[in-house]
Order: structure tokens, then C-alpha cells, then sequence
């Protein structure tokens, strides 16, 4: 299974996994840095688990990466839009959201929606530069 697929660029869907092995960190890290050389906005769509359970090294690389790129994040990332169908995780989510640390990590807007169709249709008006925070 592919954790990154761009096939519906400028739309990236990212499938987080409950693990992803030490061995494919990097490779993770350069499938995402591909996404930022191509040098044109998008949005990324989240789907799967919260924060895979083993992940170690990716976390590690992925913390100095983010801080290295967070220019580039903020200049090419319209957005990303979280799909959770259930009411319940994803009010936990949003309370998540709302602290301030997380916050100030994140360079771009993040957003919890409840349907595909929804995450859809904030990716396009962010997309057509329309940002819709909760």
C-alpha cells in the first residue's frame, strides 16, 4: 500500500498506516519532499490512523524535516483536510486542534470533516484560495 498517492494532483491523499517500519522513514520523507520540488500548490487529504502506534524513526526525521521545510509547507500546502466519520473521534480531534502548540507546528490549515464529499469540496475551495478554518 502506498502512504502518499498524488495520482489526483494537486488533491494528495496520505493513508497513514498503524506502522511504518524504520527502513521506509526515509523513503516516506522523499515521496513528501517530491511532493514540495514539484514546486505548485495542493492539499492533502489524511486518512487512516491518528499517529501510527510504531513509528519511531519516521517521527524523529519527520520532527527536523517539518522544521526544515516549514517555509515550503507554508507556501505549498493549501491546506490538509482530515476525513472521521464518527461524531465522536472526530470531536476529540478538533479539541486537539485547538491547542495552541499544535497550532504553531502546523504551517497551513488543518481541517476535521465528517465525509469524503466534504473533504472534497474544502480541498477545492482552498484550492481556488478560499481558506475555510472550522
Amino acid at each position: 500500500m502506498s502512504i502518499i498517492d498524488a495520482s489526483s494532483w494537486p488533491v494528495v491523499r496520505w493513508t497513514m498506516p498503524a506502522a511504518i517500519p524504520d527502513a521506509e522513514a526515509d523513503d516516506l520523507l522523499a515521496a513528501f519532499d517530491a511532493l514540495l520540488d514539484r514546486g505548485e500548490r495542493f492539499v492533502l487529504i489524511f486518512e487512516g490512523v491518528e499517529r501510527p502506534a510504531e513509528a519511531g524513526r519516521f517521527n524523529r526525521l519527520y520532527k527536523d524535516w517539518s522544521k526544515r521545510r516549514r517555509k515550503n509547507l507554508a507556501r505549498l500546502v493549501a491546506g490538509a483536510v482530515r476525513v472521521e466519520p464518527d461524531d465522536t473521534k472526530r470531536q476529540a480531534l478538533l479539541g486537539k486542534l485547538l491547542n495552541v502548540a499544535l497550532a504553531a507546528f502546523i504551517p497551513y490549515p488543518l481541517k476535521i470533516v465528517g465525509s469524503e464529499a466534504e473533504a472534497q469540496r474544502t480541498a477545492s475551495a482552498w484550492l481556488r484560495g478560499k481558506v475555510q478554518i472550522p
